[in-house]
């Protein structure tokens, strides 16, 4: 029996239409299934197989013609043909592929960021919520910075990550580009979550984290360890600037220097976390970076200030002690707060140092210098380490639960009666620092 011929364009032009009610089919020669099904009115390429390991043949259309070309359809053909073998069925494996790249579509690397961002509020042991999530919006969601933002999750490798990260360090911004890196190092960790990949459309025989390979140090990144200690004169100047800085801010500066707690402690302050009797701040769990209660004596200047703040504040004030919207909300210690206390603190040190020029410093080195002095105050490392709220390791964590309240109390009192006698111009010997 001879083949038939392969279809040319002109052949299928020139079929005759069926009868009324009439179909025939009229195979390709150079396609194997293809056939066109010419019927009254129109002409269909249809595949004769036996889809998905069927037991009899059934025809499939392909697409009309005039719609489609002759080679368009031998194209489909051939796949579809290749399917075939495999025992696949073509139209279940085009709604597969069209599922998959709905998914993509939707869940493109901003969508499943977003999605990663509202749950980073409920997560364990995360006390710098807020701070992360800005260092996310500003360096990797911000579009001008970004190109790939609506790129598929499953398509996002190394490469998207390291240049990102790069440019921000180029710029300028090691640390912030080590925090950004720190960022994305525990957004992908997350994403690992077998039933995330499920959700997020990513490949669940190849669930490889895109930069678990990746390191800071190949990206030109390294930690900077801080060792700026503000002296006695720099001490002084900050202590007059924190004065000459209205609330929340100013008794919020001199509160981190009275109590050596963090600031997202501290910013988070309630006055019914307060126990007047006693003279203690007990800082819950929940806020604590250790994700232990922690407790702060507090000394009598420190009393005194927040007996100042409190008789301030109107009687409908709400719980935050530091607030701008009346107790609703924690203050917030943004970069224009600072620039603007940072410039007050380097005018005060011009006054008491004339020609002097003090060196940039950061919130955080206030708890260097509350280490430093109390050091040099003679005061026990456990007590120092206590009031800093650095846990204690090994088996000391297990079996020692004393809290040294006392000596945390005297200690904190010993240092604040030293910041008074400092601003009231009459100090004892500097603890730390001979300026």
């Amino acid at each position: 029996m001879s083949r038939p011929h392969g279809l040319t364009e002109d052949r299928i032009i020139n079929l005759p239409p069926a009868r009324a009610g009439k179909r025939y089919d009229v195979p390709d020669g150079d396609m194997p299934n293809l056939f066109v099904r010419v019927g009254a009115r129109q002409k269909t390429f249809v595949l004769l197989a036996r889809f998905g390991g069927a037991t009899y043949s059934s025809r499939r259309a392909i697409g009309v013609y005039g719609l489609m070309s002759l080679d368009e359809a031998r194209a489909i053909a051939f796949d579809w043909n290749a399917l075939v073998k495999r025992g696949l069925d073509p139209w279940e494996e085009e709604e597969r592929k069209a599922k998959e790249e709905e998914l993509a579509r939707r869940h493109t690397f901003a969508s499943v960021m977003e999605d990663y961002i509202a749950e980073l509020p409920y997560r364990d042991r995360n006390k710098h919520v807020k701070q992360d999530i800005e260092t996310i919006r500003r360096e990797i969601l911000d579009p001008s910075r970004n190109p790939w933002l609506e790129e598929p999750m499953s398509k996002v490798r190394a490469h998207h990550v390291s240049k990102l990260v790069k440019d921000i360090r180029d710029r300028g911004a090691p640390a912030v580009a080590l925090t950004t890196f720190r960022r994305f190092k525990t957004f992908f960790n997350w994403l690992m979550d077998p039933h995330r990949q499920l959700a997020y459309g990513l490949d669940p025989d190849n669930p490889r984290n895109p930069i678990r390979d990746l390191m800071a140090g190949v990206l030109g990144l390294h930690n900077v360890e801080r060792q700026r200690v503000l002296h006695k004169k720099e001490v002084l100047a900050y202590w007059r600037a924190a004065d000459g800085t209205p609330y929340p801010h100013g008794p919020f500066f001199k509160a981190l220097l009275l109590t050596g707690v963090r600031k997202a402690e501290l910013t988070g302050m309630r006055w019914s976390e307060i126990d007047w009797t006693e003279k203690l701040w007990i800082v819950p769990a929940t806020r604590f970076k250790a994700g232990t209660e922690h407790l702060v004596p507090l000394s009598g200047p420190m009393i005194r200030l927040l007996r100042e703040i409190r008789d301030n504040q109107p009687e409908f004030h709400g719980d935050c002690v530091f607030s701008t919207t009346n107790g609703q909300l924690p203050v917030t210690v943004n970069g224009k707060a600072m620039d603007a206390f940072r410039a007050k603190v380097a005018a005060a040190y011009a006054e008491i140092q004339p020609g002097a020029e003090m060196e940039a410093f950061v919130l955080h080195d206030d708890r260097r210098v509350v280490r430093s002095n109390l050091a040099a105050l003679k005061v026990p490392e456990a007590v120092i380490d206590t009031i800093q709220g650095h846990g204690k390791k090994g088996m000391k964590r297990i079996y020692d639960q004393y809290r040294y309240l006392d000596e945390t109390a005297e200690a904190l009192t010993l240092w604040a009666d030293w910041l008074e006698s400092l601003t009231a111009g009459t100090p004892a010997p500097a603890p730390w620092g001979h300026r």
